[in-house]
């Protein structure tokens, strides 16, 4: 941390008072008041990536954070690092209205073509920046590689195997972690969205899919939340209706090999979770195809 004040410091000439960390590599700035994000040396590209759709983006109305210097992408230490305009607020509550909020926003940026825009969808914790079939390629050579258990290890690369990227889906602009965890809400009560590595064009289910799982595990009735604003701006085709399962359960899915394999948990547990997931999204799209049918 003392490395990164320096750093932004010597880079911007700023004052930094101090560094706050937020989540894993995601600092507070105080002094110029931003958010540093520190990453990984092959992520050099993404993150200039998202820079640039960070750019796009301060050009509309859509409520995502904004750069923090006409520069924003740096080197400390052969580590690119993002500066963005601190969002003063909070981490937004799952609650109905804000999962209604989080609908209308994803459907209005599913809804744009993105055709300029690079390859995106993947969780970046997987892969720096790519498409839901880079993420789980990534997760399924996690899993043949890491240690422990080999019958789970087995188990899990064939669901992983099995999982439908969704390719053939329609695409739009996209961006991979759409839950309220990545959302700040102000004081008015307001939606900002944060986090944009890894956004780019890719499948909308996706992006959908992790919403309403993130929706429908806490309660089927915020389904209808996200559906009622999402659909004012996407009207799922039949084709993403009847694939809503998996695009619900393959986000869940690779996290969970990702925990186990970065011991956070343990192979047998991530096994465990199958059946119940499998359950779960089933469940999340039959509220969902009710909701849209009604």
């Amino acid at each position: 941390m003392d490395a990164l004040a320096t750093h932004l410091a010597d880079r911007y000439g700023v004052h930094v008072e101090r560094l706050v960390e937020l989540d894993q590599e995601v600092f507070r700035v105080d002094g110029p008041s931003w958010v540093a994000r520190r990453f990984s040396p092959d992520a050099v590209e993404a993150v200039s990536g998202t820079a640039e759709i960070l750019r796009r983006l301060a050009e509309t109305p859509f409520p995502a954070e904004r750069l923090a210097h006409e520069e924003p992408v740096s080197a400390c230490g052969g580590r690119p690092v993002l500066v963005t305009e601190f969002v003063p607020g909070s981490h937004a509550p799952p609650t109905r209205r804000v999962f209604a909020g989080l609908g209308g926003l994803l459907g209005a940026l599913n809804a744009r073509a993105a055709t300029t825009m690079p390859p995106g969808g993947g969780w970046h914790h997987l892969v720096p920046q790519g498409t839901v079939r880079d993420e789980i390629a990534a997760a399924l050579s996690m899993v043949e590689n890491a240690d422990g258990d080999p019958d789970a290890r087995q188990t899990l690369g064939d669901e992983l195997r099995g999982l439908d990227d969704c390719s053939d889906l329609p695409h739009g602009f996209v961006h991979p972690d759409f839950v309220p965890v990545n959302a700040i809400r102000s004081p008015e009560g307001g939606l900002t969205i944060v986090d944009w590595v890894g956004s780019g064009r890719g499948p909308r289910l996706w992006s959908l899919g992790f919403l309403l799982y993130a929706a429908g595990a806490r309660s089927l009735d915020l389904i209808d939340a996200v559906l009622g604003y999402y659909r004012r701006h996407v009207e799922l085709t039949p084709a993403e209706l009847e694939r809503l399962p998996d695009a619900i359960r393959a986000r869940p899915l690779t996290l969970s090999c990702w925990s186990a394999a970065h011991g956070r948990a343990t192979w047998a547990t991530a096994v465990e979770q199958l059946d119940p997931l499998e359950d779960l999204a089933e469940d999340i799209a039959g509220r969902a195809r009710e909701f849209l049918a009604g």
